[in-house]
């Protein structure tokens, strides 16, 4: 797991979630994140690269439903995803829901979810 502003033009913020990611590491990742979002004026879009990341367990779900929620409260106003299995993808498409997550947009590789938040 990894949270960074990224060196761009414009204000992305990259989380990437890799093998099992725990509801500690959501935790960690929501104080890391809050705190880039005052840096970015509470206006910026979010790069998440989960092609290396196994399926989350129920507890982390639960966490990333409350993360999703927590990021548009703090400014978020789009989410591109590169998303690797279909597991992840599915997963992704029921916390999005249960989330009310409307902005999110999902890619295959990472390349594609950069350029759509670049363009």
């Amino acid at each position: 797991m990894s949270v960074r502003r990224l060196d761009s033009k414009e204000p992305i913020i990259e989380i990437i979630w890799d093998g099992m990611v725990s509801h500690e590491e959501v935790e960690q990742t929501n104080r890391e994140i809050q705190h880039i979002a005052q840096q970015l004026d509470h206006s910026f879009d979010v790069l998440v690269d989960m092609r290396n990341m196994k399926a989350f367990s129920q507890e982390t779900k639960e966490k990333i439903v409350e993360h999703q929620k927590l990021l548009t409260q703090w400014g978020m106003k789009r989410a591109s995803v590169a998303v690797g299995s279909a597991i992840a993808k599915m997963q992704l498409n029921r916390i999005s829901k249960e989330s009310e997550h409307q902005t999110e947009f999902q890619w295959e590789t990472y390349d594609e979810a950069l350029a759509f938040l670049t363009k």
